[in-house]
Order: C-alpha cells, then structure tokens, then sequence
C-alpha cells in the first residue's frame, strides 16, 4: 500500500490461501512494514514470513501467526542493516543485506550469520558493492551479489569473489537448473556464468531492471513491470509464450512445488503445470 507520492506506508495484509475442497483465506493486517520482502522456510513445516527492508518479521504457517522480533543487526551480524532480498536454499530461509552480510533461519528459528571470512567494503563505496540478491544451487553452494559487479560464492565454509567483467549495478539472481547463475542487471541487462566465467548475454534500454529471475519448466523466466521473458537455448531473450491474463500481471515471479506465480501492480495468476489461473 503506497500514500500519495509513491510513499510506502508500511500497512500489510499477509497470510496464505489454500486452494482445493479446503480453500480459504487467513491473513492478519500488519503495520511498519516498508517494502517487506516475503520468503518461505520449509524446515518449520508450512511457514513463511514478511521482513519489512527498514524493520519488522511476520511469520504465518506451522511456526506461528505473528509478530517476531527484528534480525539483529551489528557489525558482526547476522545483519548490519535492514534485509535487502530471501531466499530459499535447502529447504532454509537466507537473508542478505548491505556491508556483505548473509544468514540464514535455523530450526529453532534463530538467525544464524555465515558471513565467515567476508570482508567490509570500503566505507566511501559501500553502495558499490553487496549484497541485494541470493541465490544457492544448495547449502554448499551458494551465491550473493549487489553493488557494481560484486558478486560471492560460498562452499559451505568460506566466501569466495566471482571475477565477473561488468560493474553494472546487480539487481536479481538466479542459480538455475541447467548448473548456471543468472544476474540481472541495471537496465534489463542479463549476465550468465559461474565461479569466474561470466558473459553478459543480453543488454537492454529498459528503465527498469528484472525484479525477479526463477527457473520453472526447465527455462528460465525474467520480469520486471514492462513483462515476461524467457532465455532460449542460445541465451537469447524471447516474449514469454503466456496468455495476457498472466502478462498483465508482469512484476514480480516465484517457483516452487512445479507452481510459478507471477504478481504485480495489476494481479496476480499462476501456472499449475499444465494451465494458467487468474487469482486477483
């Protein structure tokens, strides 16, 4: 919900829909949650939970329907500001945000830091470096990025810096089921590699970026507001071959259990494998 202006006014609804014989709708109204982020924790059963960027945790599902305490921020973690971007690897909620902090959700729902042998940026350009975007191929492998090109692999005990050969502003990331990492760029640029092999394979005028990367059905799929896109097999990126009920709702994606939901400023639909479903 935005006030005049374009100013988030912090009011949330947020809770779950269930579909089938059993549909219904539970959800709570929240307040003081600016931009939040919404992830999921499979490791406490049917969970998710709503991180506002400035400050608040939500939680709805088998761990509970309320309000959290706030991430502790510091300088040695979990984080030392507000919540940037989630993500869900190995069935575990990991958060990242600025000054190159990542933790992730443990069992007993403390947020546990692995920010190990990460290193500060330096102070007068900490806008040009991580973190903003998570993604893992598991726990062993993962990858954080943000800033101009800063981009970070963990192996499950140490960071390691991906050489990449751009310093374009990162905005989205994506660890893929064909064994790549996409990284969407400032202006709806895409780069695609790993480790230290890299190469931008799309460059764009958009005066957006892609706000999200998935892989669903064995492709990859990008949006921003303007659309939907898919990456062939060459790299190329082509209209996504979907019916305007799923196109008009361009913004946001997520995947999970063979579901793809898209959402945005005028709707949301999903895919159930096999068909499109208009939801607002």
């Amino acid at each position: 919900m935005f006030d005049e202006g374009s100013v988030d006014s912090g009011k949330r609804a947020f809770g779950s829909i269930r579909f089938g014989e059993a549909a219904n709708l539970h959800a709570r109204k929240y307040s003081g949650f600016a931009f939040p982020i919404i992830g999921v924790a499979p490791n406490l059963g049917k969970t998710a939970f709503m991180l506002g960027q400035v400050s608040g945790v939500a939680v709805t599902g088998d761990a509970g329907d309320g309000i959290l305490p706030n991430i502790p921020e510091s300088a040695e973690g979990p984080l030392s500001t507000g919540p940037d971007a989630a993500a869900t690897i190995d069935g575990k909620l990991y958060v990242c945000a600025g000054w190159r902090h990542v933790c992730y959700l443990d069992d007993d729902q403390r947020w546990v830091s692995i920010r190990n042998n990460l290193t500060d940026p330096p102070k007068n350009r900490v806008m040009d470096f991580g973190f903003s975007a998570i993604s893992g191929f598991h726990a062993n492998d993962i990858y954080a990025a943000g800033g101009r090109g800063d981009v970070w692999r963990f192996d499950g005990d140490r960071w390691h810096q991906c050489q990449t050969s751009t310093n374009m502003l990162i905005e989205s990331i994506c660890c893929a089921g064909d064994g790549f990492v996409y990284i969407g760029l400032q202006s709806g640029g895409l780069m695609r590699g790993r480790e230290d092999e890299w190469e931008v394979i799309h460059q764009d005028n958009m005066s957006v970026p892609f706000k999200d990367i998935v892989w669903y059905q064995d492709k990859v799929w990008c949006t921003s507001e303007y659309g939907l896109w898919t990456v062939a097999k060459d790299g190329k990126l082509v209209d996504a071959d979907v019916p305007p009920l799923a196109s008009a709702c361009a913004g946001n994606l997520s995947t999970a259990d063979g579901i793809l939901m898209v959402a945005g400023l005028h709707g949301a639909a999903l895919h159930d494998g096999n068909e499109w479903h208009r939801l607002v």
